[in-house]
Parts: C-alpha cells; sequence; structure tokens
C-alpha cells in the first residue's frame, strides 16, 4: 500500500509540528523573561528600601499581585498578547535607563512613602506581565487544548532554568543586562505570537 505523502505531517496534539515548537517556545520564553526581570528589580530595589529583606517582600508582592490582576483582566476584556509583549518591552527598555534615576530622587522619602512609590512603579509592569501567559493559554484552548499541560511544564521548566541564567548573566554583564535580556525574551514572545496569529488564522470565506 502506497504512502500518502501529501498530508502535512501533524503531532499527536493535532498541530503541525512547526506550530507545536513556536507554542512551546512561546511558554518558555515568558518563563525565561519574568525571572529575567523579576530578579534584578529586586536588586535594585534594595538600595531604595534599605533592606533584601524589604526588597525581595515588596518587589515579589507588587509583581504576583498586579500579574494576578492583569491576568484577570484579560477574563473579561480582549487584550492582543502583541500588545501587551511589545508595551512590556518598551516599558522595560525605559526601566533600564530610568528606574535608577528616579529611585535616586525619592531616596529621601519616609518609608511608607517609599513602598507606596514602589507600588506605583511596578504597577503597570506586573500587570502588562499577568497577560501573555493567559492569552497563550486562551488560544491554546481553542487551537490545541491536549498542549495545556506541556506548556505548563515548559514555562515552569524555564522558570527554574531563568533563575540560575539570571544569577550568571549578571555576573558577566551585570544586572542592567539581565533587564536587557528579559525585555528581550518579551520582544521574541511578541514575534512568536504575531507568527502563531498569522499561522492560526482563519482562511477567508470562498467567493
Amino acid at each position: 500500500r502506497a504512502l500518502n505523502c501529501s498530508r502535512p505531517l501533524t503531532t499527536p496534539a493535532g498541530i503541525r509540528p512547526r506550530t507545536l515548537l513556536a507554542e512551546l517556545t512561546y511558554f518558555g520564553l515568558i518563563g525565561l523573561a519574568y525571572l529575567l526581570v523579576e530578579i534584578p528589580l529586586i536588586q535594585r530595589f534594595i538600595l531604595f528600601l534599605g533592606q533584601p529583606a524589604y526588597a525581595v517582600t515588596t518587589v515579589l508582592f507588587c509583581l504576583l499581585l498586579f500579574s494576578g490582576l492583569g491576568s484577570q483582566i484579560v477574563q473579561s476584556w480582549q487584550v492582543s498578547p502583541r500588545f501587551a509583549l511589545s508595551a512590556l518591552t518598551l516599558l522595560l527598555l525605559g526601566f533600564v535607563w530610568l528606574l535608577s534615576p528616579l529611585l535616586s530622587l525619592g531616596l529621601g522619602l519616609p518609608f511608607g512613602m517609599r513602598l507606596a512609590l514602589t507600588a506605583v512603579v511596578l504597577a503597570p509592569l506586573g500587570l502588562l506581565m499577568g497577560i501573555p501567559f493567559p492569552t497563550g493559554i486562551r488560544r491554546l484552548r481553542r487551537a490545541a487544548p491536549d498542549l495545556i499541560p506541556q506548556a505548563w511544564a515548559v514555562n515552569g521548566a524555564a522558570s527554574v532554568v531563568a533563575s540560575v541564567l539570571a544569577a550568571l548573566l549578571a555576573l558577566a554583564f551585570g544586572f542592567r543586562g539581565v533587564l536587557i535580556a528579559g525585555a528581550a525574551c518579551y520582544a521574541a514572545a511578541a514575534f512568536t505570537a504575531a507568527a502563531l496569529r498569522s499561522r492560526t488564522a482563519p482562511l477567508p470565506p470562498p467567493r
């Protein structure tokens, strides 16, 4: 019996291998990026808040809180992951150059006001960082629900790798370099999201 070679190769999840690779790459990139942003931000806020424990607690609390709010927002409103990722990249590049001067201006403020300023500064960043993952899961739920466990696994593994990678990058390039690497990962995720959208876009109806 002759093999039918005209059919495209598909995966058990029901999508083509290139799309499978792009989906897992997307979740890996946002997993890397989250930790590559979080770790240098903790370092930047140590001097501002006066103690490493204060910086770790405040930065983690703010990013997780506002990321949760960002994830909740996409449950009610349709938010483009490309828009969120592009805005996130630009905001992080702004942080690279403007965060240190901004924090220097607030060093003389009382501790409570410095905590409030930390929350204000991190709020837009956290909101945007909470959008890419749920929008990616929503896309998978429509296109390939069997792939959702793999997406969670890749994202979690990338987060573990990022914690070690951030330390190595900081030794080689400083914490500013780590923040730039995080922005680069989010930018790459934006391009990946755009490619996935073009591949999964429905065909126009026949005339």
